[in-house]
C-alpha cells in the first residue's frame, strides 16, 4: 500500500450526475470501503474542498461531456458508474466503467486501483519536480464564447488583504493556520464568540473567516450576515463584487448545511473536519488570490 494511502485522511469522492437518492446511497457505500483498503468519503455540492476521485453517473452522455473537462489523467480519475447505452469497454474510452446495480466489491477494486495510479502519478510529478497541480475550472467551458470581455474583467476579484479569522473553542487551529501560511506572509487570529468575530470584522482587516459550527451559541450564518459578507457593488453588467471576507463553514461528519441560508448571506462553502494541510492551505490561497 502507498504512502498515501496510510494517510489518515480518507480520500474526497466528487459525485457527478447522480440524482439526491442514488447519490445519498452512493455516500452510504463508500462509508462501508472495507477496512483494508483506502476510506473514501463524498464531498457536498457546497465543499470547497478539492476531489481525489470522481464518481460518475454514465447513464446520461451530458455527465461524461462534464466529466471530460474535470478529470486531470490519474491525478484526479474517475470511474463511471452505467452507460448511456453505448460501448463504454472500447479501448480509446478513458474511464473504467461498472454496471449497474452497483456491485460494492467491485467498486471498492476499481477505486482501489485508481487511488495507487494517483498515487503513481502525483510522485512522478514530485519527481520531475513540476509545480502542484492546478484546480480545474468550475463551470463549464464554452466553445464559442460571446461574452463581452469586459464583464470577465469584472468578475476578477483582486487579492484579498487581511487575516484569517478562526472562530473557535481556542486558539490552536489559528495558531496552526499561522504556521501553515507563514511563507504565503499569512497570519490568523482567533475569535471565541460570535460577537467577538463580528468586532475582529469591523476593527480590522479580515479576508477569511473560519467558524466552527459545533460551537454552542454560535449562529455561523448570522456571524457571516454580521461580518459583512457580502455588501456588494453593482457593476455596470449587473456583476456583484464581496468586498468583505469570505466567510467558511467547518463542518462535522453529518453537520448539516442550510443551503438557503448560506446563499441568502453569502457563505463561500464549506469543509468537512478533519481537514487536512494540504487541502487547508489550497482553500485558503483560492479564497484569497494567492498565487
Amino acid at each position: 500500500m502507498s504512502a498515501e494511502q496510510t494517510e489518515k485522511f480518507p480520500f474526497a469522492v466528487r459525485l457527478i450526475g447522480f440524482p439526491p437518492q442514488a447519490a445519498a446511497a452512493i455516500a452510504r457505500g463508500l462509508q462501508r470501503a472495507p477496512d483494508k483498503g483506502p476510506a473514501y468519503f463524498c464531498l457536498s455540492a457546497h465543499s470547497l474542498q478539492e476531489p481525489d476521485l470522481y464518481l460518475a453517473n454514465g447513464t446520461h452522455l451530458s455527465t461524461l461531456a462534464a466529466l471530460d473537462g474535470l478529470t486531470q489523467g490519474d491525478i484526479r480519475p474517475a470511474l463511471v458508474l452505467g452507460a448511456p447505452g453505448l460501448d463504454l469497454a472500447h479501448p480509446d474510452f478513458p474511464y473504467p466503467n461498472l454496471r449497474v446495480p452497483v456491485q460494492w466489491g467491485s467498486v471498492y477494486h476499481e477505486l482501489g486501483k485508481l487511488v495507487e495510479r494517483r498515487a503513481e502519478a502525483l510522485a512522478e510529478r514530485a519527481a520531475s519536480g513540476l509545480p502542484p497541480v492546478q484546480e480545474r475550472r468550475r463551470s463549464p467551458r464554452v466553445d464559442f464564447d460571446l461574452t463581452d470581455p469586459a464583464e470577465y474583467a469584472a468578475m476578477r476579484q483582486p487579492v484579498r488583504q487581511g487575516e484569517v479569522l478562526v472562530v473557535d473553542r481556542s486558539d490552536a487551529f489559528a495558531q496552526h493556520i499561522t504556521k501553515l501560511m507563514r511563507r504565503h506572509g499569512v497570519t490568523a487570529s482567533w475569535a471565541a464568540s460570535a460577537d467577538d468575530a463580528v468586532a475582529a470584522c469591523r476593527a480590522r482587516e479580515v479576508a477569511v473567516v473560519l467558524i466552527n459550527t459545533s460551537l454552542e451559541d454560535v449562529d455561523a450564518y448570522a456571524v457571516a450576515e454580521a461580518a459583512g459578507w457580502p455588501y456588494p457593488s453593482t457593476l455596470g453588467s449587473g456583476t456583484k463584487v464581496d468586498t468583505g471576507p469570505a466567510v467558511v463553514l467547518m463542518l462535522s461528519a453529518g453537520a448539516g448545511f442550510d443551503e438557503a441560508r448560506a446563499t441568502a448571506c453569502g457563505i463561500a462553502g464549506s469543509l468537512d473536519k478533519p481537514v487536512s494541510d494540504a487541502t487547508l492551505r489550497s482553500v485558503l490561497k483560492r479564497l484569497m488570490k494567492l498565487a
